[in-house]
């Protein structure tokens, strides 16, 4: 067996070096063989400056051709990285200003006039700007731009379909930026596509309406209205959707940036006032209006003259209706639904699960079922719930919401109610116990039909 000494090692070491920093004739960086065989993510562990370039901007530098374009930027800086995000690129007499609309602009803070990207061939003087060791910053950013160097500026090449980018900074430091690829794999079931063509309303953004809104706008829905009228504080962090960066903010408000940061071409419509509290007739018909326009209602404000509007709108306009509570405690809560022309009404349905609760030989119902915590005071006491116990229920709630977004031909829930326990308490014999209550006999009354006749009575409107 061959023996080596350190001149071996020496030499080794060299070529690794010499390897890894020369770069081929189409800027491809080289690469010494290994047996280690590592993931992305651990591969990026050491790569501080990230650079994400959509599909979309790439094929819009590519359509242009040769010349160089200003590539609007926006920063987030992380504890052990720095990623910067292609947001647009200037326009010019030929050219109108592109900017992707995939990407929300509320995501980092925006670093406009720093960058530029530019097709590059091997051999031109941007492809050794990119690719040369000795450069100066000054000297790179001139095969770039016109205009002096100043501070710190990107540089973007795309070369054969490759992209290859430098961070350039004010002592003259130059720092390779690592392209994070984008795959394009599916992750959503086709089922949902449907609900892209979908408008649906949220009645209360607490935690409940928050979680059911942000998920439902990750499964594809696209058009919202939301309707409360609370300002986030800092306690309701605990449970709801939202963080400090909505704090202070109207829920509705606060809201409507994430459903946008999940889904930048969201279409987001806000009212926020108390559905049922005291508003002038014009302004409370703007909202019922509204409503009236929706796919499906999504009742979770907890607010009996609240869920009666909104019973009523779905009754009179054949608009389906879920909504959803989290028992007091914690230990469990219901989703139920009212499809016009299949269940009774939401008010007749609601009812129907008061009854059950009341069902003889069960233990005495929890005691707050029936607080009406969205019309009560401001001082009224919270209901003790943690952001566990309320996600478990905005799930389900969430699945029943698109489920009747799809349509009752392919329901695949056989009840209307399901009450869900969490752990062991009141009829639930263990956590996760799901117990669906029976309203298939359950008729829309003429207490329903009541409620109807004295709101359109109300606006001067008459009953069919």
């Amino acid at each position: 067996m061959k023996s080596f000494d350190g001149a071996d090692i020496l030499r080794s070491a060299r070529h690794l070096l010499d390897t890894e920093g020369a770069y081929d004739e189409s800027g491809r960086p080289g690469e010494v063989p290994s047996e280690h065989r590592f993931t992305e993510g651990q591969l990026l562990r050491w790569e501080h400056a990230r650079l994400v370039l959509n599909d979309e901007l790439l094929a819009e530098a590519q359509r242009r051709g040769p010349g160089v374009w200003v590539l609007d930027i926006q920063a987030n800086v992380f504890d052990n990285s720095c990623v910067c995000i292609g947001v647009g690129i200037s326009g010019s007499s030929e050219y109108d200003r592109w900017t992707d609309p995939a990407i929300p602009s509320s995501v980092g803070v925006p670093r406009y006039g720093i960058g530029r990207i530019a097709i590059v061939e091997p051999g031109d003087p941007r492809f050794y700007a990119l690719t040369s060791k000795d450069m100066s910053c000054e000297e790179r950013w001139a095969a770039f731009s016109s205009i002096p160097f100043n501070e710190y500026g990107i540089i973007v090449g795309l070369v054969n379909g490759r992209v290859i980018a430098k961070f350039l900074d004010s002592d003259n430091h130059t720092l390779d930026i690592i392209n994070i690829l984008m795959d394009k794999q599916q992750r959503s079931p086709a089922r949902d596509a449907i609900l892209a063509e979908k408008r649906v309303a949220i009645l209360g953004c607490g935690s409940m309406g928050s979680k059911v809104a942000a998920s439902l706008a990750r499964m594809g829905v696209a058009d919202f209205f939301l309707v409360d009228s609370d300002v986030l504080k800092v306690n309701n962090i605990v449970r709801n959707e939202l963080d400090w960066e909505g704090v202070g903010a109207h829920k509705t408000d606060a809201l409507a940036q994430r459903l946008k940061r999940i889904n930048a071409q969201a279409k987001v419509k806000q009212w926020t006032n108390q559905l049922g509290g005291q508003t002038s007739v014009d302004t409370l018909m703007v909202c019922l209006t509204t409503l009236k326009e929706c796919d499906l209602v999504v009742e979770t404000t907890g607010s009996g003259q609240g869920f009666v509007y909104a019973s009523s709108v779905s009754e009179s306009e054949g608009i389906p209706m879920v909504w959803g509570r989290v028992f007091g405690g914690g230990f469990g809560g219901y989703i139920a639904r009212s499809r016009p022309g299949i269940e009774a009404s939401a008010l007749d349905v609601r009812n129907a699960i008061y009854r059950w609760f009341q069902t003889p030989g069960f233990p005495e119902p929890p005691a707050d079922v029936g607080i009406d915590y969205g019309a009560g005071p401001d001082d009224q006491a919270p209901m003790i719930a943690n952001d566990a116990d309320v996600s478990v229920i905005s799930a389900h709630l969430t699945q029943f919401a698109a489920d009747a977004l799809r349509g009752a031909a392919d329901s695949e829930y056989p009840h209307s109610v399901y009450v869900i326990g969490l752990r062991k308490e009141w009829v639930f014999e263990q956590p996760f116990d799901t117990q669906p209550i029976d309203v298939s006999g359950v008729r829309t009354s003429d207490i329903a039909e009541g409620y109807e006749e004295d709101r359109l009575a109300q606006f001067g409107e008459t009953g069919s």
